[in-house]
């Protein structure tokens, strides 16, 4: 038997008997989508970046089982932002000048995400934000970024509404602010002093730590003598680790409200005294939890390959990674190979319903300035010795009662 005839044998036995792939994954065409994603998965975080590209390659891999996009496979390739300003602009012009990027999905954190949305803009190329919550972003007026994450503004305003939920008069506690002093970190904390302007409560303290220090003693020491009853704490794993060890080191305990990943990181119990986390009360105004219903596909299959409970980056990211399908499959309704500006205006009339997304939110519409008129945040508290992590607000999602502050 010559080798063509052996070949064309064998292949012929595999058409007969099929492969072990679903059958939609096998019905992809050769042709596929690629699409860049953008995040930090080397430097001081890392580890956020690490989780996000869990779940970008998770959302992908369910996609593809179902049938891709337009029946073509997708490709999600993720570059490095190192979490700086200047690499992640120099990341987009490389993506878009040299890979004619269609579309970039951003998973990274604020300060970087704003230097790529500037660069985005200028080359008229859609980045569409599943990570980064600064609201400084959107009231530049871009027409090319679209972000379905919850901003600045709605973190400020859920801590005011969950502090009225736990203490029923907010005039009667002493609440002191620290952030971490990225644009991130000090604008929440910013809108948050102003909210409770508004109801006339001056906080007790206001103090701001760089990102990269991690002696937080003397910050604690400092807010421990004002004497606050509540401490609202915008920042990212490391700085809450260090934070907290420090607090448990000056037997300072107010009840905490942290605002973004870090305070409702799932690692948190492995890393400091899961004892003094639940004398914290410890809270966080967050994007996902692991118990929202709409996620629990993405929490076990993150389970079963990485023997972990998944994070808030790995939630953001895989739901970004998920809207990829509809902004996409209506891109490709429209054309075959179609352009960035097809894209933008498939992001102007998308309308998800919230059932429908990954998300804890209503739906999916985008603003002429590219906020997501649907985000909504949640809160979460570690109960149990913090054995487990428990959504406790809004009421109409929550699975749990939030500990009151007494």
């Amino acid at each position: 038997m010559t080798t063509f005839r052996f070949m064309w044998l064998v292949l012929a036995i595999l058409a007969a008997f099929g492969s072990d792939e679903p059958r939609a994954q096998s019905a992809l065409t050769a042709e596929s989508i690629k699409i860049p994603a953008l995040t930090a998965l080397t430097g001081p975080l890392a580890i956020l970046g690490q989780d996000g590209k869990k779940g970008i390659e998770i959302a992908v891999d369910q996609i593809n089982k179902a049938g891709g996009i337009a029946g073509r496979k997708l490709i999600v390739d993720v570059s490095d932002s190192q979490g700086k300003p200047d690499t992640a602009r120099r990341e987009m012009e490389r993506l878009v000048r040299l890979q004619n990027a269609p579309l970039v999905l951003g998973c990274d954190i604020s300060a970087s995400t704003a230097s790529a949305a500037q660069f985005a803009e200028a080359s008229q190329v859609v980045l569409f934000n599943a990570a980064a919550v600064s609201s400084e972003i959107l009231d530049r007026h871009y027409r090319w970024y679209f972000t379905q994450q919850i901003t600045n503004n709605d973190e400020a305003d859920t801590v005011l509404a969950f502090l009225k939920n736990i203490s029923g008069d907010l005039k009667g506690q002493n609440i002191a602010l620290l952030y971490e002093d990225s644009p991130r970190g000090a604008g929440t904390g910013e809108l948050v002093r102003k909210l409770l302007d508004k109801e006339g409560i001056k906080p007790t303290a206001e103090v701001s730590y760089n990102r990269a220090e991690r002696n937080l003693l003397p910050f604690m020491k400092k807010l421990q003598e004002t004497g606050p009853s509540v401490l609202v704490w915008a920042g990212y794993t490391e700085d809450i680790v260090a934070g907290i060890k420090a607090m448990q080191q000056l037997e300072f305990v107010p009840y905490v409200i942290g605002v973004g990943g870090g305070a409702g990181d799932p690692r948190l119990p492995t890393l400091i005294d899961a004892k003094f986390i639940d004398r914290l009360k410890l809270s966080n105004i967050d994007y996902f939890n692991s118990d929202f219903k709409r996620v629990q596909r993405l929490v076990e299959e993150y389970r079963a390959k990485y023997n972990a409970a998944p994070s808030s980056y790995v939630g953001m990211c895989y739901a970004g990674g998920m809207t990829l399908k509809p902004i996409l499959e209506a891109a490709y309704k429209k054309s075959n190979n179609p352009t960035r500006a097809d894209i933008q205006s498939v992001l102007r009339d998308l309308n998800i319903p919230g059932d429908q997304t990954a998300i804890p939110g209503e739906f999916i519409k985008f603003d002429p300035d590219g906020r997501n008129l649907g985000a909504r945040a949640l809160v979460t508290q570690w109960k149990d010795g913090a054995t487990r992590k428990a959504t406790v607000f809004p009421p109409s999602i929550a699975t749990d009662e939030p500990t009151p502050l007494k």
